[in-house]
């Protein structure tokens, strides 16, 4: 397995084209301030705290269950389906428009916002585990059946799977940002994937967590399952977008650095 972490934006694109090239499991650590990575074309990005309230950002998932080390759900809202919410306000299906486009490096990506809750001492940490984006035509899905290949059916065309049947997570660090509400992570998925779509057809975002659970291997000390309060993907209104900073073509040169910060063999 290998680790990335602190890759520039323009370093991303070396990372993408060596890693067509392995079928290496990829861990990439957001648990330092700014830390960056790619998967799957996809890019992961710890954030400072955002703005948040009422016309900055629209919730449009919340995830969590009370004494369970791993949670999963999608946008609906339909009650019960996994682990999400039962507020409609913070649970429903968006829109392709309704999803902030953001220019990096000249490509263009779909921007989403997620924020983590959890507790203290070693549950700081949590393990985003599988992140799957659909498209489709029917708002608010209730399916809750899985492939052989683990991807989410009836709820549209897949047109991201971060895990990849790969093993892949994300680490996260709730005590980098000041409590709930503030933002821990904007995920950045190329608008090329959603094959040119319609503004109006439906996004569905379905999400994993706490599956790498006490201490793993390729991490170390800290308990990486859920601990406390829910999960919450969210867009920022069109009008508060904040502009990425331009990559320097100094970064290109960071990418194999980057790429070869750590290596992991894949766990069984």
């Amino acid at each position: 397995m290998k680790r990335i972490a602190h890759l520039g934006r323009g370093a991303m694109v070396v990372a993408l084209l060596f890693g067509a090239y392995t079928a290496s499991a990829t861990m990439v650590d957001l648990t330092t301030p700014g830390a960056s990575g790619v998967i799957g074309g996809a890019i992961f990005e710890q954030i400072s705290p955002q703005a948040t309230g009422t016309g900055v950002i629209e919730a449009f998932a919340q995830i969590g269950a009370a004494n369970q080390n791993e949670v999963q759900g999608y946008n609906t809202t339909v009650d019960n389906v996994f682990d999400n919410g039962s507020t409609d306000n913070f649970n429903r299906s968006i829109t392709v428009g309704d999803v902030p486009i953001m220019a990096i490096d000249d490509v263009s990506y779909y921007q989403f916002l997620l924020d983590i809750n959890e507790s203290g001492g070693r549950n700081t940490y949590l393990s985003l585990d599988e992140v799957q984006i659909f498209v489709g035509d029917t708002p608010n899905p209730s399916s809750t059946a899985f492939d052989g290949a683990g991807i989410l059916q009836g709820v549209g065309t897949l047109v991201y799977d971060m895990e990849a049947d790969l093993e892949n997570w994300v680490a996260l660090d709730y005590s980098l940002n000041s409590g709930s509400g503030s933002g821990d992570m904007f995920l950045y998925v190329p608008v090329s994937y959603f094959g040119g779509v319609s503004n109006e057809s439906i996004v569905t975002l379905y999400s994993h967590f706490g599956r790498q659970g006490l201490d793993p291997e390729e991490f170390g000390a800290g308990n990486f399952g859920n601990s406390d309060g829910f999960e919450e993907w969210a867009v920022l209104t069109q009008e508060t977008t904040v502009v990425p900073e331009p990559a320097t073509m100094s970064l290109l040169g960071l990418g194999l650095a980057g790429l070869l910060v750590r290596r992991f063999a894949r766990k069984n």
